[in-house]
């Protein structure tokens, strides 16, 4: 003995699923320009984020310099502690400070940069800088 499972509201002989094809392509359609807009959306991320990764990289050397420049500002505070006249008021602390915060902002960019780097990319100018 089997048993009917069919809802109540079926009717004899009719078939729930023998739809049209143009109402079956209706949802399709209308959800079409949200996928192409999803499409459109994603590819101005990704497009964007490749692009701010090789302008920030353009900028990596720059770090290195700053990093120089704070070992100069050693000596500098050095100088200055020893002739006050010579930085026209700046105490010779301010230097060391300065050193310091050069410092920190070169690191903190670089793992920023590195951070950021979208998945699969490697620096572009990696090979115009020298062998570390």
């Amino acid at each position: 003995m089997t048993i009917d499972r069919r809802p109540l509201s079926r009717k004899p002989g009719k078939d729930p699923d023998a739809r049209s094809a143009a109402s079956r392509t209706l949802p399709l359609l209308l959800a079409l320009p949200f996928v192409v807009l999803e499409y459109i959306g994603r590819a101005a991320f990704y497009c964007g984020w490749y692009l701010a990764f090789y302008v920030l990289c353009m900028f990596r050397p720059f770090s290195g310099l700053m990093v120089l420049a704070a070992i100069v500002m050693v000596p500098v505070s050095i100088v200055v502690s020893a002739h006050p006249e010579a930085a026209h008021g700046l105490p010779f602390w301010t230097f060391g400070l300065i050193a310091i915060g050069l410092v920190a902002f070169a690191l903190a960019y670089t793992l920023f940069v590195d951070w950021l780097t979208p998945s699969g990319a490697a620096d572009p100018f990696e090979r115009y800088r020298g062998r570390r």
